[in-house]
């Protein structure tokens, strides 16, 4: 189960004492496991600024930045490490690889939110570098800190998505569109309330606009500008994220999403300081809406293209026949009169043209589905049978048939037979709930829902 990282045990007496980390609330069997958390350098480099928070109010007030020439002068070499430890009271930093208890764990936070992800990107020499799927999204508020461990997951948990999907929940970091756009490659996802913190502190701030003339400026310096502390960029970074987090990867992980919290609070206390209304939403992404604005902007531009029934009834002179408008009225119907009167088009379906990806320039017959490929498309979509009754329903309870395989079935069913009927959200659902079955999929899922990538 996930695990509760404590204080270290051997931190000196302070001389109030701290309050311990609030424990979420948790049902029993998702109960976290609370083990010591062993003292690093960093920690050591971190214990002698503590900063006390006020947790009465949602906007935390946090220390305010020194004037600009007071922190110019000061040497780069000066400024320690940042540790969330240095907050009081200190978050609990819990660290998740179960679904379930991530599910449980994301709604105790509160927003707005420190966001982050890490994965593994493979370097291989004389090739370009290739970035794995998301290992690990980071959430923090200022009672905790969430690691959740996707990598080790079936399925991306649906109550975090929720949370990333949410336009209301403030999520801060730096190139976070970036970060939203990775989720929408990975799983699908379509990310909302992104706030670049770059963005935010020219609204904030106009004097951090003198030192940075842009909306994206590095996480690194934009901590370094309101925490005076610098964030430890090591080789933890492009370390494997894949495999189970080390003491190292936890510290490094938990202070990229903590201290995106902190740099808002810092940028909130200047902007009350100087009675300046801000307005995040300004500086806000919603991939959703992008999603939608690229699928119509597309579908606008697309040729319109006309089915082949009503090219055969242009070619007998009635083209001016209701067959003929309705075809003109909705191109991307199918239509035969050889199929029987009860059976459904496929809205998402594209005739064949010359500008199609087949190498073929003619029009093909397709093949027809699979026997095996139409039961899981059947099963799945007429007798709307949950994915793991389908894959036992395919050979046997004892031995059913992999997740993916099944989702592959019911995908090809569809690109076999254009003229199956299905709702391209319930797709989307479908696919999602194996990993590794969005990005095999997506690019023929993008072009069914009108969609380019860049």
């Amino acid at each position: 189960m996930g695990q509760l990282l404590s204080q270290p045990a051997a931190e000196p007496p302070q001389p109030k004492a701290a309050e311990a980390p609030r424990k979420p609330s948790l049902n029993a069997k998702t109960m976290a496991t609370t083990i010591p958390m062993r003292t690093t350098i960093s920690n050591a480099e971190n214990d002698p600024v503590v900063i006390e928070d006020d947790l009465s109010d949602s906007n935390i007030v946090a220390v305010k930045p020194r004037p600009k020439s007071q922190a110019l002068s000061k040497a780069k070499s000066s400024h320690s490490l940042y540790s969330y430890k240095q907050y009081r009271p200190a978050p609990a930093v819990v660290y998740t690889q179960h679904e379930e208890e991530a599910n449980d764990l994301v709604q105790t936070l509160k927003g707005p939110l420190g966001f982050d992800l890490e994965w593994v990107v493979n370097f291989r020499r004389g090739k370009k570098p290739s970035e794995r799927r998301t290992a690990l999204v980071q959430l923090s508020d200022a009672r905790m800190i969430l690691l959740i461990q996707v990598s080790s997951m079936k399925k991306f948990p649906q109550k975090v998505k929720e949370v990333i999907e949410n336009k209301d929940i403030i999520k801060l970091g730096a190139n976070i569109r970036n970060d939203g756009q990775k989720l929408f490659r990975d799983f699908g996802l379509h990310p909302a309330g992104l706030v670049e913190l770059g963005a935010l502190a020219g609204l904030a701030d106009p004097s951090f606009k003198q030192t940075y003339n842009r909306s994206i400026v590095a996480l690194a310096k934009v901590v370094e500008h309101y925490t005076h502390k610098t964030l430890d960029k090591g080789k933890v970074r492009t370390s494997n994220w894949d495999a189970k987090l080390s003491q190292a990867q936890i510290t490094y992980a938990a202070n990229d999403a903590h201290c995106a919290l902190s740099v808002y609070n810092v940028l909130m206390a200047v902007a009350a300081g100087q009675q300046r209304e801000v307005d995040w939403r300004s500086c806000a992404a919603d991939l959703a809406v992008d999603y939608r604005e690229k699928c119509v902007v597309n579908a606008q531009a697309a040729p319109t293209i006309p089915s082949q029934a009503a090219m055969t009834s242009g070619a007998d002179g009635g083209a001016d026949g209701p067959q003929g408008s309705a075809s003109m009225s909705a191109p991307t119907f199918t239509q035969s009169q050889s199929q029987p009167e009860r059976r459904v088009w496929n809205p998402f379906a594209r005739q064949p043209s010359s500008c199609s990806t087949s190498s073929s320039q003619t029009w093909v017959q397709r093949e027809p589905p699979r026997p095996q490929h139409l039961r899981a498309y059947n099963l799945w979509y007429h007798r709307d049978m949950p994915l793991a009754d389908i894959c036992a329903a395919l050979r046997s309870k004892d031995n059913p048939l992999a997740e993916s395989t099944v989702i592959s079935y019911v995908v090809r069913a569809l690109q076999a037979d254009p003229s199956l009927p299905f709702s391209m959200e319930r797709l989307k659902a479908f696919v999602q709930l194996e990993a590794g079955s969005w990005r095999r999929h997506r690019d023929w899922i993008f072009e069914k829902d009108g969609y380019k990538k860049a």
